[in-house]
């Protein structure tokens, strides 16, 4: 019974509750915009005249005037030239360094360490350099002692002895005449020359000098002959290095030049 009751109490107190707020109301509407006053056209207020955007513009503006120069001098100007110019291919000289690079120095650039690559750059550097000194220097082959026919034959010594005053260059001066080999001729009268040079004290012979030390020394001892010598020696080179023809005109006018250079009359000798 006691729970009865109980229950009762709990179902009317329920009961009691106030019930759940309502909704809130909905705005209302914002007002409707006045209606829009449409004026007769006889009614619109008058155009102003400084209202140049509401301006009629002349018919004439809306065209541009040809330019036919200023056109032609802008086609013609290079900086408004947007053609994209052609590639010119690698001339003759870069293909070949191109070829050299990847022939010789591409396998030992990817094949050898830094020091490795140093080292052989100092060597070719250092070839080189030495061909060039022995271009200059003219000892190349034996320098004036090496013996080569005017054909172009083989290199050989053409001095086996120590000493100059051993040979017997007028022989070898007179063979060479009557072989008709007047390059060669010019070349013995030089040697006969140095000979004679040698034996009056003005130079000392050694096979392994150079034509220069000899002019350094004839200028030292002999500055009367140095001149003349001097010339001697460039005609020398100019015909044996040179590898220039002598024909036998042309022997006849330069052997009397190394006769005047030595310092004495040289041993009988054929003209």
């Amino acid at each position: 019974m006691r729970a009865l009751v109980f229950a009762l109490l709990a179902v009317a107190a329920v009961a009691q509750e106030a019930p759940p707020p309502a909704p809130p109301a909905t705005p209302p509407p914002p007002p409707a915009p006045p209606p829009t006053e449409v004026l007769p056209a006889d009614r619109l207020p008058p155009e102003d005249p400084a209202d140049v955007y509401g301006a009629p513009l002349a018919t004439d503006t809306l065209v541009p005037a040809p330019a036919p120069a200023t056109l032609g001098a802008y086609r013609a100007d290079p900086d408004f030239q947007y053609d994209t110019p052609q590639a010119e291919g690698p001339s003759l000289w870069e293909q070949f360094l191109r070829w050299l690079r990847r022939t010789l120095w591409d396998p030992v650039y990817e094949n050898t360490t830094p020091d490795v690559r140093r080292y052989v750059l100092i060597g070719l550097a250092v070839l080189v350099v030495g061909w060039a000194v022995a271009r200059l220097l003219r000892v190349e082959g034996g320098g004036v002692f090496a013996r080569r026919s005017d054909a172009g034959g083989g290199v050989g010594p053409l001095l086996d002895a120590e000493d100059i005053a051993e040979v017997d260059l007028a022989t070898r001066l007179r063979e060479a005449l009557d072989a008709g080999e007047h390059r060669e001729a010019i070349r013995v009268r030089y040697l006969l020359l140095l000979q004679a040079l040698d034996a009056a004290g003005a130079i000392a012979w050694r096979r392994d000098k150079t034509n220069r030390q000899y002019v350094a020394e004839v200028r030292a001892a002999r500055p009367d002959r140095a001149a003349t010598f001097a010339r001697a020696t460039r005609v020398f080179d100019a015909v044996w290095y040179g590898e220039r023809p002598v024909p036998p005109a042309l022997h006849a006018e330069l052997a009397p030049l190394f006769d005047e250079a030595a310092p004495a009359p040289p041993a009988s000798v054929p003209a």
